[in-house]
């Protein structure tokens, strides 16, 4: 199995209604895009000014989509879900 497989299928675990995921480095280079992420790529700008809690979690919401964010080393993670799916 691929590592691209690998993430797909853990992201499925743990947050099994994704419906798009996003990840980029702290220059705004994508990494991975998948799902609704492939269409909302602009979206870099606006989860990258996420202010973040001390964890590294932010939560954003916009027209029906919440975007769950984790920034760790650089490297940001957006997980995309229908805001009344979770």
């Amino acid at each position: 199995m691929s590592s691209h497989s690998t993430t797909k299928a853990r992201l499925a675990q743990l947050v099994p209604n994704a419906i798009g995921l996003l990840a980029f480095d702290q220059n705004c280079n994508v990494i991975e895009a998948s799902g609704v992420a492939k269409s909302r790529l602009e979206d870099i700008v606006q989860i990258n000014q996420a202010k973040v809690d001390e964890e590294g979690f932010a939560l954003l919401r916009d027209a029906g989509i919440q975007v769950m964010v984790y920034k760790h080393d650089g490297e940001t993670l957006a997980v995309y879900t229908q805001e009344n799916s979770l």
